[in-house]
């Protein structure tokens, strides 16, 4: 799977382009604020339809535009022609084409091309609140399944529902009756992406643990476990356990309004040396942790769709030292292509006729 040629219309500080990619190995070098970050977002959000940065649609949009344009073309993870075109409208909302066909859903893209973008930001992962590290297990599940979006959705529409009938019923004594039909669709849902949440750590475990010793010399080990809302013994039980959680909640339940069990309160544990990384470690553990854990993502959408992902590297060689740049680097290849920003050439050492170059400057890019 590769990216071939991006093309760029009023989107953020790009009023027009036309990017030619190399198969293998692309870096952007530019001072900061010239739209290096801004070129990885569009080729995150070409293939997962939202942005990297967490960005609202309409903020995306160039200064006084209506409307922006994302359009690539290449090969995609099944090994075929692909041409991938996303625009966005203030006043119609977004569409999605694939081949020239708009399609109903934007669940419908994902899998046509994979991403996995790293930038400093990702201490969020290990420093931030449970809702960073279920955000980024989903986005890399479902990259892979588009039946597990469709369910995230599907589970997050009956939390609402359900939240409303909550609240609704505060006022009364008796049990709302018209709960049990939410309560149903809740653990079938629920419980379908605790299971597959479970599985797929345990994958990223294995690959973050190897990727860690191999950034930080084996010399610490990282481990990566999954915390549900509530026990449960083998995977089989999820959802017999989900009913009795729900069951010990409901009065908690009923006096706040809210579902308090459930995937949406789950978390990723991440532990070096047996140590909690969120509560403890230092600037560099974390750092080394993040970029292990996103490797394994990488690494998991390859395993899963037989493709390597594009890989997206937003400015963290500046961070890394020497030792850690090169072999994070001599790791590369085995991503697939890759797409990096610096703001200068030394900042991936010695490395620098490895890729194709290019110059970002106020939102042109030009071939060095």
């Amino acid at each position: 799977m590769h990216l071939s040629t991006l093309l760029l219309a009023n989107f953020r500080n790009y009023n027009s382009l036309k990017l030619e990619c190399d198969e293998h190995a692309n870096l952007f070098l530019g001072s900061n604020g010239q739209g290096k970050t801004n070129l990885l977002e569009a080729i995150y959000y070409l293939c997962v339809a939202r942005s990297c940065r967490e960005a609202l649609d309409r903020d995306l949009v160039i200064i006084d535009g209506d409307a922006f344009l994302i359009r690539g073309s290449g090969i995609s993870s099944t090994g075929h022609d692909v041409d991938l075109e996303i625009r966005y409208a203030r006043r119609t909302g977004k569409k999605v084409l694939i081949n020239g066909q708009p399609q109903r859903n934007l669940s419908d893209l994902f899998g046509s091309m994979t991403a996995v973008v790293m930038s400093p930001d990702d201490r969020q992962i290990v420093q931030g609140g449970p809702g960073c590290r279920r955000r980024f297990l989903d986005i890399a599940i479902a990259q892979s399944s588009p039946a597990y979006l469709n369910a995230l959705q599907d589970y997050k529409r009956v939390v609402k529902q359900r939240n409303e009938t909550l609240r609704a019923h505060q006022m009364r004594s008796e049990s709302p009756a018209d709960l049990e039909l939410w309560d149903m669709q809740l653990v079938e849902l629920g419980s379908r992406i605790v299971q597959k949440r479970q599985s797929v750590v345990l994958e990223l475990e294995r690959e973050a643990q190897s990727l860690h010793g191999a950034i930080s010399d084996d010399k610490e080990e990282l481990c990566v476990t999954y915390k549900s809302s509530f026990e449960f013994g083998k995977v089989d039980d999820v959802k017999a356990a989900f009913i009795e959680a729900l069951a010990r909640s409901e009065r908690e339940e009923r006096s706040r309004g809210l579902t308090v069990v459930g995937p949406h309160r789950d978390d990723l544990i991440l532990t070096m040396n047996g140590v909690n990384l969120s509560a403890y470690g230092s600037q560099g553990q974390h750092k080394t942790a993040a970029t292990a854990i996103k490797l394994s993502e990488a690494l998991f959408l390859l395993h899963k769709t037989h493709s390597p992902p594009l890989l997206l590297l937003d400015d963290i060689f500046a961070e890394l030292d020497a030792l850690r740049t090169t072999r994070l680097i001599e790791l590369l290849p085995v991503f697939g292509q890759v797409f990096i920003t610096a703001a200068k050439e030394s900042d991936i050492g010695a490395h620098g006729d490895r890729f194709r170059r290019f110059n970002v400057h106020a939102g042109q890019v030009t071939r060095m």
